[in-house]
């Protein structure tokens, strides 16, 4: 750990990553459940431009996540990610300024999109760097982003409802700044840059030469498919069947809030199940959480079954961040975290809101949440049959030069 923190004392480093996780998912928090409310009770958009708007962010995100990754393993990791941060800060200062032109609104955010949707993954990259030989603790430190979730949007509805919907951004632009400083604390945390190797970082066709890696990423897409979508649309979900709006921040609220014992408990049951056990589970609660949505449609029921999104979400994180970094060379850490963030929220993200979208309108939700299940289950049975049990605990192999 010496090596890996030249400027930076252990101690500190660590208390320095589980801050900025609470950071990052707390703006998180600050915007994501209200930001479609916005759009309809503010700017009044149809849920078909949301829908496409949303669509057209992640295209964006999905293309420039593994650039950003690639531009972060070649440089200053921890100057990157405080320059996407401090970007991201001004262009959601200004939204609700420029919110009257739509086309203007529009241009920013989608620039938003481009410097905020890779920040997670650049980060996830920098922590592994941090934890070093350690990094079966992820769990421990990623819990404090689950715990800035889950305080931000069981909190927020209120102070939306005194301040109005336009106050998110500016909030989210605060918390945000306060994200790029301490990005900027982490000089000497980010081990492993391109420019420290005889290889350079850039040749994304080294990474994705391992075939494990690229079957473990197929059943990815198919799990998150359905998950994804299943997210996006549970608020139209407790609309059809009853259930009203103030459930949507309670319904985030208690999943990330739950997530936190299970990233806690995470090291003992990597040690006790391996990787790839983990996994399995995680997704396939997924899947059955939304076909449970589908063959029971009672808005209280939506609450009790939450759990089961917040347990699969933290087991998922832990699994698939690890089995990742086991399968990519240490120089190329950011690269495979930003693949791996590309297909499972952008890719599969895009995929899974034109299904659904396209299942509500022709059959209706409790449909869409039927077959968005039976697509994760079948994605949990590929990973189950295909996805080599040798990744468990395997550690990231460099590229000899």
């Amino acid at each position: 750990m010496g090596e890996l923190l030249p400027s930076l004392d252990r101690t500190k480093a660590r208390r320095l990553i589980s801050l900025e996780y609470v950071l990052i998912f707390m703006a998180n928090g600050i915007i994501y459940p209200f930001f479609n409310l916005y759009l309809t009770k503010n700017l009044g958009w149809s849920g078909t431009r949301i829908g496409w708007v949303g669509a057209l962010s992640s295209v964006l995100v999905m293309v420039s996540q593994p650039l950003w990754g690639r531009i972060s393993d070649a440089s200053d990791k921890h100057k990157v990610l405080a320059f996407a941060f401090a970007v991201s800060a001004c262009l959601v200062f200004i939204q609700p300024l420029v919110a009257g032109s739509f086309l203007v609104f529009l241009l920013v955010r989608l620039s938003h999109a481009v410097f905020a949707g890779s920040t997670s993954s650049m980060f996830d990259a920098i922590a592994l760097d941090v934890l070093g030989d350690d990094k079966n603790s992820y769990g421990q430190y990623r819990l404090w982003g689950s715990f800035g979730f889950a305080v931000a949007a069981f909190l927020f509805g209120g102070v939306y409802e005194a301040l109005g919907f336009s106050s998110m951004f500016f909030f989210n632009a605060a918390v945000v700044s306060a994200a790029s400083y301490v990005a900027f604390q982490l000089d000497g945390a980010a081990a492993g840059s391109g420019k420290d190797h005889d290889e350079p970082a850039m040749e994304l066709r080294r990474v994705l030469a391992n075939p494990a890696l690229l079957v473990l990423l197929a059943g990815i897409f198919l799990v998150q498919t359905a998950n994804t979508a299943g997210e996006t649309f549970l608020g139209v979900y407790l609309d059809a069947i009853g259930g009203s709006s103030g459930m949507i921040g309670s319904a985030f609220a208690l999943m990330a809030f739950v997530e936190i014992p299970v990233f806690l408990a995470a090291p003992r049951i990597v040690g006790r199940f391996g990787y790839k056990q983990m996994l399995v589970v995680s997704t396939a609660l997924f899947g059955l959480k939304l076909v449970l949505n589908a063959l029971f449609p009672i808005p209280w029921l939506v609450l009790v079954l939450q759990p089961m999104a917040g347990i699969g979400f933290a087991l998922f994180q832990v699994s698939s961040v690890l089995m990742v970094d086991a399968l990519v060379p240490r120089q190329f850490r950011s690269t495979g975290q930003a693949i791996l963030a590309t297909t499972a929220w952008s890719v599969a993200g895009i995929s899974g809101n034109l299904l659904f979208g396209m299942l509500i309108d022709t059959a209706g939700t409790l449909t869409a949440f039927g077959v968005g299940g039976c697509v994760g289950l079948l994605g949990t049975l590929f990973i189950q049959c295909f996805v080599p049990g040798t990744t468990e605990r395997a550690p990231a192999q460099d590229l000899k030069a």
